[in-house]
């Protein structure tokens, strides 16, 4: 499975479409009338539904999980902001895959400083 072709391409296409939410220009271009805001949001949100389904499903590695929880409540690189859309997207994610997610993080001492950097981070809003 790791090795296949299609799952790549997944992957990345995701990616593509995660890092369109977290671009500001892109974000402040959907945001500037209420029909923009709300497609933008279905959107955001049916993504995010769809990356926990890959998670939950083992089609998505741990490490993309926490870079897409990163994002969103902005403790990454990629975005270093936070506002309520992104932040109740984590939210929606963490209902979908928390259970799962905890978990996993548990049996893997790798990740545990992003798990707790995750953890706390939800606790700080």
């Amino acid at each position: 499975m790791r090795e296949s072709s299609i799952r790549k391409q997944l992957l990345n296409t995701c990616k593509e479409c995660f890092e369109k939410f977290l671009d500001s220009d892109e974000r402040k271009a959907n945001l500037e009338s209420k029909e923009k805001a709300i497609l933008f949001q279905l959107k955001l949100y049916g993504n995010l539904d769809f990356v926990g389904e890959l998670y939950i499903r083992k089609i998505l590695p741990e490490s993309v999980i926490i870079s897409v929880f990163k994002s969103l409540l902005g403790i990454s690189e990629l975005s270093q902001t936070t506002d309520d859309l992104s932040v109740e997207g984590a939210i929606n994610l963490m209902n979908k895959v928390g259970q799962n997610f905890e978990t996993r993080m548990q049996k893997k001492e790798k990740n545990k400083d992003d798990f707790d950097e995750i953890v706390n981070k939800f606790k700080e809003f």
